[in-house]
């Protein structure tokens, strides 16, 4: 029988934390900071919504059903999985890195915003990555749990299915990022996942509050449907997970060299670079 994402997940919050700030004190595995290369860009990780906590879903909705073998995704608690995975990586790719939400109670997107934008006054390097889960209409799903949420089996049945990455609308250098770093990782990593296009360009442009209100480069990444069960199976596989995590770190690493090369310094040498 599969074991239930909740259940197989729920100490690893924990556990990963505990390791995220191991990799904090032993940075550079032991390297001595002069020989650090600095960073050319501070990320900021948020995980979209609010976790489990106490027992408890922390927000309405934004969860799949519960699906016959008993398989269920609570999109707060997988992305707040991801985003320490990514987190961890990043401090391990010795960029800098800011995991914005790791907080047991809820974070309104108001809270979230005005936390960014304090953080970019103070440091121009900043640039927000915010996690998801996708979701579809379901007033017409055939599959109905024994909660009455609804949703599909597969594409088969009607169900949709992939990766969306949105930026906010208008040119900005958060398109930059998305079109020519992130979305770019994102499809080489998963050739078999349909990636979901912008009508004239790779990624998305939504007025997402997360992204008009924030004053940095920031990107959305909508990372399969909670409503399609096989979709599901990816969301809920540690293999999936790690991959999906690693190519967004690998984007963003390339993103840190090219600030360097652009503005002609020395990946090396501190930068205060405005996005």
């Amino acid at each position: 029988m599969r074991t239930q994402f909740t259940r197989k997940f729920g100490g690893a919050i924990i556990a990963l934390l505990v390791t995220s700030l191991i990799a904090i004190v032993s940075i550079g595995d032991y390297t001595p900071i002069k020989e650090i290369k600095a960073s050319n860009s501070h990320v900021i990780v948020c995980s979209g919504h609010d976790p489990v906590f106490n027992g408890e879903y922390m927000t309405y909705g934004k969860q799949s059903p519960t699906w016959e073998d008993g398989l269920k995704i609570y999109e707060g608690r997988s992305c707040q999985l991801l985003a320490l995975e990514l987190t961890e990586k990043l401090i391990d790719a010795q960029i800098d890195v800011t995991y914005l939400n790791p907080y047991s109670h809820k974070l309104s997107l108001l809270e979230r915003v005005t936390e960014v934008n304090k953080i970019f006054k103070i440091d121009k390097r900043v640039l927000l990555i915010s996690l998801h889960h996708n979701a579809q209409q379901t007033k017409t799903a055939p599959y109905i749990d024994k909660y009455g949420q609804k949703g599909y089996l597969s594409t088969a049945d009607g169900g949709a299915t992939g990766i969306e990455s949105y930026t906010s609308v208008g040119y900005t250098e958060s398109d930059n990022l998305n079109n020519n770093f992130i979305i770019p990782e994102l499809q080489k990593e998963f050739p078999d996942i349909k990636f979901r296009t912008g009508h004239k360009t790779l990624g998305k442009e939504a007025n997402f509050y997360v992204l008009t209100q924030t004053n940095c480069t920031a990107v959305l990444i909508e990372w399969m449907f909670m409503t399609t069960y096989t979709d599901c199976l990816i969301i809920s596989n540690s293999d999936y997970r790690n991959r999906y995590t690693d190519a967004i770190c690998r984007a963003l690493v390339s993103y840190d060299k090219s600030r360097a090369i652009r503005s002609g310094k020395s990946i090396t040498k501190p930068l205060d670079i405005v996005a």
